[in-house]
């Protein structure tokens, strides 16, 4: 029978594995190839003959790799561009600009950055200019404007921490971001209207919601002011909001957002949460022969439920396959409001929480490991964490409580005391979480 030990090194495979099959670089070649002056994205088609600039502007955790991609594929025929991203993995670009800025916080460099993108945009609005836009989750703190004169950046900051704490979900937070904006639901690509645009996303929401990705600067915004003063009064965000942002909702002084977008402007998906768990599905199947199963309907969710549900198909499956390792893989982002002051994240807290569960329980032979793509975990240094149904009594006999570090939201130091941290790093990716539970 394998042991508690042989499912933790099986699950920390699997992860790492699918890292690897998921590679940014790799996606964007694959997308998009050049043949003389013909460069096409997929299924569509441009004629780099009629064009006299290429500007390619990238926002986003896998701006870089992404970049360099592009770069491999264009070389010279670029004629500008910026990368605006959280941190250099790999080799930089070496003819576009790259610009470092706040994440999970806008700071001043990300005004500066959307400051200096929209003014290449409007110098290079013309009709023989083809922009490449290479868009990836991140984006909406690392790239921001207020959309008002009298809002600041401390407003903004204030804003989005507001929002990573209120318990909203990544599309209710992003609609709320997109209506306070110059640069996010579409206005971003409306600064070039004249242009030929292509947009390519690495996207860390929802399956086919690309106007969430980035907040979606280069999409319509496909929301309306309904929903964003629903999501307003849902979360009661008028009265933790900065005064001169409150003000501004409260005196109806929110403006529209583009409607439609451009006519010459087309938009691809790369890489997404559903090929991550395609790949780890194959992974876990033909390496390492396992019954999978993916959870398609446990995406989103209070953690302290999708921590229950888990086990609980997880258990499910077991029973079903009798004698044979079982896996269930889900992926999304789990719903985790921050109570303390401590370090941690959504799935350092979604394994402790299953963690405790299963010593409740007494479930042995069950291994739980989530962790982010992007290889970071909220304001820990790591992509996530790992447990079995021995964590909490190993916690206890260091004299540690798990319930209190549960409590003041620091699951990064119980898990780091343990030996238990997932630390990858930024990955240069972000296609969401990926969850992997292992039992026997």
């Amino acid at each position: 029978m394998a042991s508690a030990l042989d499912l933790r090194t099986t699950a920390r495979q699997i992860f790492q594995r699918t890292l690897a099959a998921i590679d940014v670089e790799a996606a964007v070649r694959e997308h998009m190839r050049l043949a003389g002056d013909q460069l096409a994205a997929g299924t569509e088609a441009f004629d780099l003959s009629l064009i006299s600039r290429l500007v390619v502007i990238g926002l986003g955790k896998a701006s870089i790799a992404m970049a360099r991609a592009v770069e491999t594929i264009l070389g010279d025929r670029i004629t500008d561009g910026l990368v605006v991203t959280n941190a250099v993995t790999g080799q930089a670009p070496a003819r576009l600009r790259i610009l470092l800025a706040g994440h999970p916080l806008p700071n001043q460099a990300s005004v500066a950055a959307a400051e200096a993108a929209l003014a290449m945009l409007r110098a290079a609005d013309a009709e023989d200019t083809l922009i490449l836009f290479l868009i990836s989750g991140g984006g909406s703190a690392l790239f921001e404007k207020p959309i008002d004169d009298t809002l600041t950046l401390d407003d903004l900051r204030e804003v989005n921490r507001v929002l990573v704490g209120c318990g909203a979900v990544i599309q209710e937070m992003n609609i709320v971001r997109r209506r306070l904006s110059a640069v996010k639901g579409g206005r971003l690509a409306e600064a070039a209207p004249k242009s030929c645009q292509i947009s390519l996303y690495i996207s860390d929401v929802n399956s086919d919601d690309l106007s969430t990705v980035a907040s979606g600067p280069t999409l319509p915004d496909n929301s309306t002011l309904e929903d964003f003063y629903q999501i307003v009064e849902r979360y009661d965000l008028i009265s933790q909001f900065p005064p001169k942002v409150a003000a501004l909702i409260s005196a109806g002084a929110i403006p529209e957002t583009p409607r439609r977008s451009a006519a010459r402007h087309s938009h691809h998906l790369l890489l997404d949460n559903r090929r991550a768990l395609a790949a780890a599905r194959r992974i876990a199947a033909d390496e390492h022969g396992l019954v999978v199963e993916i959870a398609e309907d446990l995406i989103e969710g209070e953690v302290e439920w999708v921590a229950r549900a888990h086990l609980e198909r997880i258990e499910t499956l077991r029973a079903r396959h009798p004698g044979r390792t079982v896996c269930l893989l889900s992926g999304g982002e789990v719903i985790c409001p921050v109570r303390g002051s401590g370090i941690g994240g959504r799935n350092q807290e979604f394994v402790l929480r299953a963690a405790l569960a299963l010593d409740r329980q007494r479930q042995e032979n069950i291994v739980v490991l989530s962790a982010g793509t992007d290889g970071v975990d909220g304001n820990s240094p790591a992509a996530g964490a790992i447990a079995d149904a021995a964590t909490a009594r190993r916690a206890r006999q260091h004299g540690l409580s798990p319930e209190e570090y549960l409590e003041r939201s620091d699951s990064f130091n119980l898990f780091q005391a343990l030996g238990d941290v997932l630390l990858t790093g930024p990955t240069g990716n972000n296609v969401r979480d990926l969850r992997i539970l292992l039992a026997r």
